[in-house]
């Protein structure tokens, strides 16, 4: 090998490593630019254990403007036909209902990132309405003609849980939506809503108070306080709350209606083990589960005071009353027994269910089943926070499993 050769290929590894190290220095100190968002991508971007190179956000402004809505990704607009049509892509918080006049509207917020979608019912239309991000949500309800709805989501240190009232405004394809927040007491343990109203509950060392507030935050009114702590509510009509203990089975549970105007309350059922309740939009009939030896299922008949076991079994908490007829409950039952120790391990999510579809007629004591829902998907489907249309068209609901948004038309 010459002279020449081993000098000219000394120079070349030199020249190479003198480029490599102008390059390292280069990403390291300037960074380089993301063709998407030009935004500098530092040297630790591309390490994930590095940290962030953006500052991060500490705001705490309650009034967000939000980009022009942009449509959903991976949504086959074919798929609003469908008897049974999946609506989240990713999993869900809690959704909404409005009928117009062209048909059904659902509203519903993501679980991580607090975006908020819309989707028609009556065409393939889906979008996006709101961009302000607020991370793990993992309760949302919705009121005030699904213009509003109360989120809780965890803080950071995954115990504190923070409640917020939140107000959509300018909804349209056309223009910005503007997301407004309005914080809410930090020791709240259950939310219910009715119209543009919120009943919240919170829990002390020795009692429970409830509370009604409009969305806008403007007034607050204490019409509940009890030695009694670990309640759930449904807020009913205008004039009725619903609150019961939360169920545990072979446990006493209690339930009470408060009046709204008054705060008066009244006992409805008591010393009914493991007690879970659903009150029908009237507050004259409670549908209820008992938990002792066995689980069982009744419809209680206020006015009369008395109770009719109802079969099959299933959770109130998969349940929801027809809107058009006041008798009629719509249901998902799970394929497998019911035990007396089932509803606490659902909630736990020590067991999941596969469910079918039933249509109760309690004026008749009669029960039909209309759909098997993990025939119709291919999967097993764990109903939760069911809700049905005005116009008794759809029950929309949330899989458990996966807390995916689904919607069944119930006239097809």
């Amino acid at each position: 090998m010459s002279k020449k050769f081993i000098i000219i290929l000394i120079s070349s590894v030199v020249g190479l490593l003198i480029i490599s190290l102008a390059a390292y220095y280069f990403i390291l100190q300037e960074g380089t630019v993301d063709p998407v968002t030009g935004k500098s991508i530092g040297f630790r971007t591309f390490f994930p254990f590095g940290g962030n190179d953006e500052p991060t956000d500490t705001s705490t402004e309650t009034e967000t403007e939000v980009e022009t809505p942009t449509q959903t990704q991976n949504q086959n607009p074919a798929d609003f036909t469908q008897k049974l049509r999946r609506l989240s892509v990713e999993p869900v918080s809690g959704a909404g209902l409005l009928d117009i006049k062209a048909g059904t509207v659902v509203r519903y917020i993501e679980k991580a990132t607090g975006h908020i979608y819309e989707v028609e019912m009556f065409s393939p239309r889906q979008q996006r309405i709101s961009n302000t991000t607020i991370p793990v949500v993992y309760d949302a309800v919705w009121g005030n003609s699904n213009n509003s709805l109360v989120a809780r989501y965890l803080r950071e240190n995954d115990v504190t849980v923070d409640t917020y009232s939140l107000n959509l405004k300018n909804i349209s394809s056309t223009t910005e939506t503007t997301t407004t927040g309005i914080a809410m007491p930090s020791n709240i343990t259950d939310v219910s809503v009715f119209g543009n109203s919120i009943f919240f509950l919170t829990q002390g060392e020795t009692s429970s108070s409830g509370y009604l507030e409009p969305f806008d935050g403007t007034k607050q009114k204490l019409i509940w306080n009890s030695e009694l702590k670990e309640l759930l509510s449904q807020y009913v009509n205008a004039k009725t709350v619903s609150i019961t203990t939360k169920p545990l089975e072979g446990t006493p549970g209690y339930m009470y209606f408060v009046d709204t105007g008054t705060g008066a309350s009244r006992s409805i059922l008591s010393n009914v083990p493991g007690l879970s309740t659903l009150t029908n939009p009237d507050a004259t009939k409670v549908f209820y589960l008992s938990q002792d030896e066995n689980a069982i299922v009744y419809l209680y008949n206020i006015s009369d005071k008395t109770s009719v076991s109802i079969t099959p079994v299933t959770f109130p908490e998969k349940c929801a009353w027809s809107r058009k007829e006041s008798n009629i409950l719509y249901c998902a039952v799970p394929e497998d027994f019911i035990q007396a120790n089932s509803l606490t391990n659902w909630y736990m999510g020590k067991i999941s269910t596969s469910d079918s579809l039933w249509r109760y007629d309690l004026k008749e004591n009669t029960s039909t089943i209309l759909y098997d829902l993990a025939a119709l998907v291919g999967a097993p489907i764990d109903v939760t926070k069911p809700v049905i249309s005005e116009n008794g068209q759809y029950l929309v609901f949330i899989n458990k499993i996966d807390n995916s948004l689904w919607s069944l038309d119930l006239t097809k």
